[in-house]
C-alpha cells in the first residue's frame, strides 16, 4: 500500500508551510498537492471478509476547509486509514490533526485526533457524534482486528484463512484533550465530569436514557454540554 498525501483548494497557511518545508517529493498538479510516499505491502496471502467499516465502495464526501473537487473515500478500519484510488492504486490521505472528514451518503463524519486515553497517546480517526468544538465531545472508536485463522488438526483438512473481524465499538466522550470510555450509567458519569449527579441523573430518568444506545448517548451529551 502506498501513502499520499493529499490537499485540495489548500490554505494559504498550508501552502506556504509546504513551501518552507522544501520537500523533494512535493509536486503540484492544478489545484492539488501531493508528497508521496511508500507503505510496505503486506504479505500476499489470502484473507476472508474484509478491512473497510462501511464498504468496500468509495464515496463522495466533504471536508471542512477545502474545495469539492476531492476523490472518493472509504475508511480502512484495520489500517484506520481513508483511502482513494488513483489509476488503479490505492493510497492513504494524509492525516492532519482536526481534518473533518464527512460521509453525506452514510450521514457519517470522521476526524482525526490527538488524544490521550487510558494514559496512552493516540493519532487517528474516530466519528464525530456532537458538535466539533464542544466542551465535552462524543466520538465513536471503529476498529477492524486481523485475526489468525486456525489449523486444520490433521492432514487431510484445510486450514482456515486469517480473516478481519469488526471490534464492538468503542464510545468516547472526551473533556479537552483527555478522553474517557463512556460510562454505564449516570452516576459514573457524574463523576467522571464532576457533573451534578442529581441533575444528570433526573435528566437520564426523565428521557429514558439508555447508555447502550447511541442515539441516547447523543441526546446525553447535548444536555451536559448546555
Amino acid at each position: 500500500m502506498k501513502k499520499i498525501i493529499l490537499t485540495l483548494a489548500v490554505l494559504s497557511i498550508l501552502s506556504t508551510a509546504f513551501a518552507q518545508a522544501g520537500n523533494d517529493n512535493v509536486f503540484m498538479s492544478s489545484d492539488k498537492i501531493f508528497t508521496l510516499g511508500k507503505r510496505v505491502k503486506s504479505g500476499e496471502y489470502k484473507i476472508d471478509g474484509n478491512p473497510y467499516m462501511n464498504s468496500k465502495k468509495f464515496e463522495k464526501v466533504s471536508i471542512e476547509g477545502y474545495s469539492n473537487n476531492i476523490q472518493d473515500l472509504r475508511y480502512n478500519a484495520y489500517e484506520d486509514e481513508m483511502e482513494f484510488a488513483k489509476d488503479n492504486e490505492n493510497y492513504f490521505v494524509n492525516k492532519v490533526e482536526g481534518l473533518v472528514i464527512h460521509f453525506p451518503t452514510l450521514n457519517k463524519t470522521y476526524i482525526i485526533k490527538n488524544y490521550t486515553y487510558l494514559g496512552n497517546k493516540k493519532f487517528g480517526y474516530l466519528v464525530l457524534l456532537n458538535k466539533k468544538d464542544a466542551k465535552y465531545g462524543l466520538f465513536k472508536r471503529e476498529k477492524v482486528e486481523l485475526i489468525t485463522g486456525e489449523k486444520s488438526p490433521n492432514a487431510y483438512g484445510k486450514d482456515a484463512n486469517d480473516y478481519f473481524a469488526k471490534e464492538k465499538d468503542l464510545y468516547l466522550i472526551s473533556s479537552g484533550n483527555q478522553f474517557y470510555k463512556m460510562p454505564k450509567n449516570a452516576d459514573e458519569l457524574a463523576e467522571q465530569l464532576s457533573l451534578d449527579k442529581k441533575e444528570l441523573s433526573d435528566f437520564v430518568k426523565s428521557n429514558k436514557i439508555n447508555f447502550n444506545k447511541e442515539g441516547d448517548l447523543v441526546k446525553l451529551v447535548d444536555f451536559i454540554n448546555k
